[in-house]
């Protein structure tokens, strides 16, 4: 696909510029716990706000999370984080939290809903401890939103926040769930965000993600259609552009809106050229299980070209294979294996999995089928530590909980995880058994290089894209694919846009079909992320000046006449 031809456009505001040069984000997350003042009907991680014993429900500790944040300067080179819970705001050391961010160097945002700060003294002391913004979850106005939130007086507390907020200084944008029951304010929202000076306004699909793709949670009852959606949002997205406010739409097929307004519309791909959004390497660390719970240790630091391997191991090991032979890893761990098996003059190895039992069964295969390993191996088992042990067996072989290893050891286990593999370490040198361990994934000295491979409908090669944008793309069709719940029915597979849109919601496809979809007709498919957003003006704060604008000699006036008139 050839590059997207474009002007550089570049608006002075107060305090920051709009334009649409785009760079990579650079910002990272972490979740401190799932503890919360309100209980929003859509949240995805309401079931873990309701359940206290939930390991990811309390807060945790100061020094794990700031052992979180260094990780994401020093490893990920995040220059930014959001800080969210449940409710950030309440986590009893955030000015200290916020503090340490500051002087790491890695801008602090909280994602909050602001009720406490209706207190003038909380902006005070964000704003002293060295608060970069806020991200505001104003979700409805007045009842509409205390009964989404199933909170009285919360939206009465909210507005006072606002106010407290402009005269404090600290800049914010909105986020807004397009749950059903906050379609009719949408206007009304934009009309708060123009008169509080929100720099952004989000509006996102309310998804069927984490807790809410728990059956009965979504219906036609609480599920708007994306054609009424869509009806709503026209008039709100001219009059906060018409006001130089951004504005985003996130997570809904762009067929739904006419063609000028798509610029607007992000799905997966697109927030990766979202300054205010994640970036994917490190969200894939910090978002996994040992990061989010509170009483775990933090694991190493997860290689992301190692993920998106595994990743193809998993789920995609076929269509990969078919543009090529066995991944770089199955190549090093089936080298390492040999080496290991010579060394020690055996006729035969018993090897067990420790880790996901799918790359676990994959490895099985390969091992049964390769020519060499055929008659010089036999299946010891899987392994689990006691928690996730769940029967006697799994995928047609023994499953063992960790502690048969100290009665009948295998010669060698195989590790095949990345997210766990520091705490599946500790378990196997209980038993005195590391030097009988080889790592699918954790071997750090031996990195898997990353390829683009198209080997999914979605990805093409697109000029000027450089390894990582191929790799963020890859991971974020992916999670469309199998981490959260969408769907791609005739009609999508028919539109130019298939390799830039996630689809449509399973659960919503369940319900209305996809009757609403119109494929878009052009002259070639359509494979570059940007293709769309590559017009949108967004914002860049003047701390991001140094590297994610261009240098350019413009009129601005002239540039802004331009794009206005």
């Amino acid at each position: 696909m050839k590059a997207i031809p474009k002007e550089t456009i570049t608006i002075e505001r107060n305090g920051y510029k709009l334009t649409n040069h785009r760079v990579q984000c650079r910002r990272g997350v972490i979740w401190l716990g799932q503890t919360c003042n309100l209980r929003c009907r859509f949240c995805y991680f309401s079931d873990r706000i309701a359940d206290s014993k939930h390991p990811e429900h309390a807060f945790m500790s100061l020094e794990k999370a700031k052992k979180i944040c260094k990780t994401l300067v020093d490893v990920y080179g995040n220059n930014a984080v959001d800080i969210q819970g449940g409710e950030p705001t309440i986590f009893p050391k955030i000015y200290d939290l916020v503090s340490y961010c500051a002087e790491i160097g890695l801008k602090p945002t909280l994602i909050t809903n602001a009720l406490v700060l209706d207190r003038f003294s909380v902006g005070q002391k964000l704003l002293d401890a060295g608060i970069f913004d806020l991200l505001i979850s104003v979700h409805a106005l007045g009842k509409s939103y205390d009964h989404l939130v199933q909170v009285p007086g919360a939206s009465a507390r909210q507005t006072k926040a606002l106010d407290n907020l402009k005269k404090v200084g600290i800049p914010f944008r909105f986020n807004t769930v397009l749950s059903k029951e906050a379609i009719p304010q949408l206007m009304d929202i934009a009309r708060i965000a123009k008169q509080s000076e929100a720099r952004v306004v989000n509006f996102i699909a309310y998804n069927p993600f984490i807790d809410q793709a728990a059956e009965n949670k979504r219906s036609v009852e609480n599920i708007p259609r994306y054609q009424d959606v869509a009806k709503q949002l026209l008039p709100v997205i001219d009059y906060l552009d018409s006001h130089m406010i951004e504005v985003n739409v996130r997570y809904l097929p762009f067929c739904i809106f006419p063609e000028k307004y798509r610029k607007f519309v992000q799905n997966f791909q697109q927030i990766v050229y979202d300054l205010h959004e994640w970036e994917s390497a490190s969200e894939v660390w910090s978002s996994a299980g040992p990061q989010r719970h509170s009483l775990s240790s933090i694991s190493i630091p997860i290689n992301f070209f190692d993920r998106i391997g595994e990743i193809r191991e998993t789920n995609f090991r076929e269509a990969v294979n078919r543009h090529r032979n066995y991944p770089p890893a199955v190549d090093r761990l089936l080298a390492e294996l040999k080496s290991k098996f010579e060394a020690e003059d055996k006729l035969r190895f018993r090897v067990a999995f420790f880790g996901n039992p799918d790359i676990g069964k994959k490895l099985a295969d390969i091992l049964s089928e390769h020519s060499y390993w055929r008659s010089r191996w036999e299946m010891y088992g899987y392994i689990s530590s006691q928690s996730y042990h769940k029967a006697n067996r799994l995928n047609d072989a023994p499953w063992y909980r960790d502690d048969q290893l100290a009665v009948d050891p295998p010669d060698i286990i195989i590790t095949t995880t990345e997210t766990f593999i520091s705490q599946i370490h500790e378990i196997i040198e209980q038993y005195g058994l590391l030097d009988r361990t080889l790592d699918y994934f954790g071997n750090h000295e031996c990195k898997q290089e990353y390829q683009p491979i198209f080997y999914l409908d979605e990805m093409g090669e697109i000029d000027g894209f450089k390894e990582l944008d191929y790799a963020y793309k890859e991971y974020r069709i992916w999670m469309a694919k199998t981490m959260h719940p969408y769907s791609k029915g005739e009609k999508c597979k028919q539109c130019a846009l298939i390799g830039i849109c996630d689809g449509i919601h399973r659960d919503y496809a369940e319900l209305f079909g996809f009757s609403e979809v119109v494929p878009t007709r052009l002259p070639e498919k359509v494979y570059d992320p940007q293709f769309y957003m590559a017009k949108q003006l967004k914002v860049v704060e003047m701390q991001e000046y140094d590297w994610a604008m261009p240098i350019i000699a413009q009129d601005y006036m002239r540039m802004q006449r331009k794009y206005y008139d």
